[in-house]
């Protein structure tokens, strides 16, 4: 009896001092501010000041939807040429935004049913134009259910408004002879984050990227992880937050729902290759 007690608080000690550890690791590090790009159901349901927006499909609003959200579908905000989900120009963005009846002052939450990807895409897209006053609520539209948000299929329409986009962040965006500098000579403070599935990746990546597949920053009910979380999860993986991380995907959609988790555990330099994979077979297989 007493060799158990002995084990079982030998085995508490070592708990402890991992929890400890890694408390400390976590703390030792220079990130930036947390929770400003994420926000749960409830606070989301709890804020009558934000527009609430949800970027599913058109059809898919029709059916259902949150009262009061309006819809602004992520396909509205990205064109197809010269390849899929790419960054628009301010003109289409602003044009999809003012007739949504949404001004650039506004303070957006938005919401998919997707792994909270159209959502960090539709943020991501504003967020290039200048427009910070967007957050992705966690876990979507389930969550929204589940925090009891009353659901209706009357759709929600705003007066037009004028929208303004801002400066282009054109420094956020990786273009493809960048990418070949950092393949060709490597920056320790450089880092290629693949965020596609395993079987993606394994058919084929960018040499020297490191694949931690985009569902890793959600917990298994479809809500985005704490920034604690994605921190432990990114650090266990050797990415700091002084590094300059560019992300990729197959058309950049995964690749914006890391974004907005990195950024949200305050990550500061976080990048996205918008051609993403579907770009760099077509122009330059080379590399792959």
């Amino acid at each position: 009896r007493e060799g158990c007690d002995h084990v079982k608080k030998t085995i508490l000690a070592a708990v402890a001092a991992a929890l400890i550890l890694l408390m400390a690791g976590c703390a030792s590090f220079d990130f930036g501010p947390t929770g400003e790009y994420i926000i749960t159901a409830r606070d989301a349901l709890g804020d009558d000041s934000a527009v609430l927006v949800d970027v599913r499909p058109a059809e898919e609003y029709a059916l259902s939807h949150v009262r009061g959200a309006v819809n602004i579908p992520m396909a509205s905000l990205v064109v197809n040429e010269p390849y899929p989900n790419m960054l628009p120009k301010a003109d289409t963005i602003e044009a999809v935004m003012a007739a949504a009846g949404v001004t650039q002052d506004d303070t957006l939450y938005v919401y998919d049913s997707a792994s909270n990807m159209q959502a960090a895409r539709a943020q991501w897209t504003l967020n290039m134009y200048g427009n910070d006053n967007v957050r992705v609520i966690s876990g979507g539209l389930t969550a929204l259910k589940e925090a009891g948000a009353e659901m209706t299929s009357e759709s929600t329409a705003l007066t037009t408004a004028a929208y303004t986009a801002g400066e282009y962040r054109k420094a956020s965006i990786v273009t493809l002879d960048y990418l070949k500098s950092i393949i060709n000579m490597p920056d320790e403070k450089t880092v290629i984050i693949d965020t596609r599935s395993d079987e993606e990746y394994a058919a084929g990546t960018i040499p020297g990227s490191v694949h931690i597949e985009y569902l890793w920053n959600n917990y298994p009910n479809g809500e985005y992880k704490t920034p604690r979380d994605i921190q432990n999860t990114y650090l266990n993986n050797k990415i700091y937050p002084d590094m300059r991380i560019i992300l990729f995907c197959k058309t950049s959609v995964r690749a914006a729902q890391t974004y907005t988790a990195l950024k949200d555990a305050g990550y500061r330099d976080v990048r996205i290759y918008d051609g993403a994979f579907e770009a760099i077979a077509a122009k330059d297989d080379t590399i792959l």
